[in-house]
């Protein structure tokens, strides 16, 4: 029995891949989850397509195309199709004719793909957090529930607009906290590719004329010139490259493990400097989530288990994880998260507040903007401290090997001029 038959027996929804042309001979491409191949013909089939392929997904394209992000679309196309598609709704406008929109506005080829594909099932009676749940490349969890509560509640208009709020202030923070990881990261790399020319290409030049009058050499130079004479060998950049190599390689191995993604994550967040501002950016972005869930009319188990696996951090998600089983049992919220030791303080006791008020949401918001504020503060402080730090330490390298090269120059010039 091959995984799609078994698939179709044991009702499991498998990933599809498909190409087909439209009536006008456009080509169009796109994923679906679906339990058979005939599943997938007969969807694309109401949508008047001529299917030219349908390839069920491996395991290792699945693994390959999370790790990408292949087959999804943009942050931002969602954040505009989420703004635009909750205006025409508060206006009035049939989901119908408010897709039609949507799919016409919209760039982005993957999310407008999917989004035909969802008003194909709309139009044969399936509800919108259902259709989107088919399509899990284009539509997180995270964005299904929250579609599934304003279509449960009436108030579908008023919970697409604060998830687009949503996704235009995490994608704010996003971009902040990577432009400021980014700097250092490309002045290190910079640092570093000048002081390998440096020792490779002029330190050895220097060599051959310190041989050739028998300078006394200084310890520092010594090894200064030996590690150039290395590095003018073929072998010692193979072991310079495979080294690194196969410690990312044992990292993305690790992290594939549950295990192994929880102890590199825990490594990750108590880095000096970077540690404390990722722990800030997460609880940021996990409460307000939290907070946007609430709002929408979702219970607070039900939250936690969207959040969970988005949260960006296995530790935080294995302290969620905790948090729901407590909750489960009848506990408080506030004693798993405190116990977790991963959530901070001042984070627990607003939470605490807002439970013994019963306005958790609106504490969750306030640890939210607090922390997203505290993110902004950390970053504008990162920046003016990591940058005199980085100079001074690459004029300390640069000036390490200077020393070492016109210390016996100096030498060498007074004997010649003697």
């Amino acid at each position: 029995m091959n995984d799609a038959q078994y698939d179709a027996k044991f009702g499991c929804d498998a990933q599809y891949r498909y190409a087909a042309r439209t009536s006008a001979g456009e080509i169009v491409r796109g994923s679906m989850q679906a339990p058979s191949v005939d599943a997938v013909l007969a969807n694309l089939r109401t949508r008047a397509l001529f299917v030219t392929a349908v390839d069920r997904e491996t395991g290792l394209a699945r693994t390959l195309g999370r790790s990408l992000n292949i087959g999804r679309p943009s942050r931002r196309a969602l954040l505009a199709f989420f703004r635009s598609f909750s205006t025409l709704i508060r206006a009035g406008v049939p989901m119908r004719r408010a897709l039609d929109v949507a799919i016409e506005r919209t760039s982005d080829g993957v999310l407008r793909e999917s989004l035909r594909s969802v008003l194909a099932d709309i139009e044969h009676g399936t509800s919108l957090g259902d259709a989107m749940e088919r399509r899990p490349r284009a539509f997180a969890p995270l964005y299904v529930a929250m579609v599934r509560a304003g279509e449960a509640g009436g108030i579908l208009d008023d919970v697409l607009e604060r998830l687009a709020s949503f996704l235009e202030r995490d994608a704010d923070l996003r971009k902040k906290v990577r432009a400021a990881l980014a700097y250092p990261a490309v002045v290190v790399t910079v640092a570093l590719g000048l002081v390998l020319f440096l020792v490779a290409r002029i330190v050895p030049m220097f060599a051959q004329m310190f041989d050739a009058f028998h300078v006394e050499l200084p310890a520092t130079t010594r090894l200064l010139l030996a590690l150039g004479t290395a590095l003018q060998q073929p072998a010692a950049w193979i072991v310079g490259a495979a080294a690194p190599a196969a410690v990312v390689i044992a990292i993305l191995v690790a992290a594939k493990t549950r295990r192994g993604a929880l102890v590199l994550d825990r490594i990750r967040l108590r880095l000096p400097v970077i540690g404390p501002l990722l722990n800030k950016a997460i609880t940021a972005r996990t409460a307000r989530m939290l907070a946007t869930l609430l709002r929408s009319g979702i219970e607070l188990v039900s939250a936690i288990a969207v959040v969970r696996p988005v949260a960006g951090s296995p530790a935080y998600a294995a302290a969620l994880d905790r948090v729901d089983i407590a909750l489960r049992a009848g506990e408080p919220l506030t004693a798993p998260l405190e116990a977790a030791r991963v959530f901070d303080p001042l984070a627990v006791a607003l939470v605490r507040v807002g439970e013994e008020t019963g306005l958790v949401d609106e504490m969750l918001l306030k640890v939210a903007v607090y922390f997203e504020s505290d993110v902004e503060a950390a970053i504008a402080t990162l920046g003016a401290v990591l940058e005199p730090a980085l100079i001074v330490a690459l004029g300390g390298i640069v000036g390490f090997i200077v020393f070492s090269v016109f210390i016996p120059l100096y030498s060498l010039i007074g004997n010649v001029a003697k």
